[in-house]
């Protein structure tokens, strides 16, 4: 009888033993997720928030580029401190947007010749087009440094080169090649005639733009073809305008 108390009793220990062990690892696991979770968390969404400020600078890049490409194609001039003057309101607008965090961003605009395409460029205010040319490109370059106070981050730089070049290959009877590049010599793939625009510089006309095709090519990776309605006498102007609205207009030869 008392064996049988004992073997009782040792059981009723070893279960006990085993749901405090339980409840410890039950406890412990509630307690790594929660920690997990206030730890990831917080980074996680600051990481998003830095993303959206790098991917809106990065655009108000663009945006301001293809304004100032849109006046100097329509007007023949345009204002130099455009980017100047939209980065300085969207430096403003930062810190009222994430109110409480501590944002704010500073930026640095280009004013310095640098070397695209074996070209010298002389950025004025961030920003320059170098138009009338075979090789022709319209550029911007700005640098931002952001503080976060609430995370402890300070002078984080980013910064992005909105680059868009046009060079004319070939003029052959109807016919005109050219190429479209973008940041990093990256072709623009996807033109349609709707992009472009052609015409004679003695005459003054827009030429009719029958079709644009495209085709591989070893050296220019991408070509662009652009047949007009009739034959193509030289000097002319090709204009192109890509996805973002920034324009360029070469002149060949």
């Amino acid at each position: 009888m008392r064996k049988l108390i004992s073997n009782k009793r040792g059981q009723f220990v070893i279960i006990a033993v085993l749901m405090i062990a339980v409840m410890i690892i039950s406890i412990g696991v509630l307690m790594h997720r929660a920690v997990t979770y206030y730890r990831h968390e917080p980074w996680e969404e600051y990481l998003a928030l830095i993303g959206n400020i790098e991917l809106n600078s990065k655009c108000l890049v663009e945006l301001s580029l293809a304004n100032y490409s849109l006046s100097l194609a329509k007007n023949g001039n345009c204002t130099p401190d455009t980017l100047k003057i939209n980065l300085e309101k969207w430096r403003v607008d930062v810190s009222k947007i994430y109110p409480g965090r501590g944002v704010s961003i500073n930026y640095e605009l280009a004013n310095r010749s640098y070397n695209v395409y074996g070209v010298d460029i002389k950025y004025l205010f961030g920003l320059n087009c170098s138009w009338y040319k075979p090789k022709s490109f319209s550029v911007a370059n700005a640098t931002f440094a952001l503080n976060m106070t609430s995370i402890g981050l300070f002078g984080y730089k980013f910064g992005h080169v909105a680059f868009l070049n046009l060079t004319i290959i070939s003029v052959r009877g109807s016919r005109i090649n050219v190429t479209v590049k973008a940041e990093n010599k990256t072709p623009i793939s996807g033109l349609r005639k709707e992009n472009f625009q052609v015409s004679q510089v003695s005459s003054n006309t827009t030429l009719q733009i029958v079709s644009v095709k495209s085709f591989y090519d070893d050296r220019e990776m991408l070509v662009y073809v652009i047949e007009c309605s009739q034959s193509v006498s030289v000097p002319i102007n090709v204009k192109v305008c890509d996805f973002r609205g920034i324009q360029v207009i070469a002149k060949y030869p």
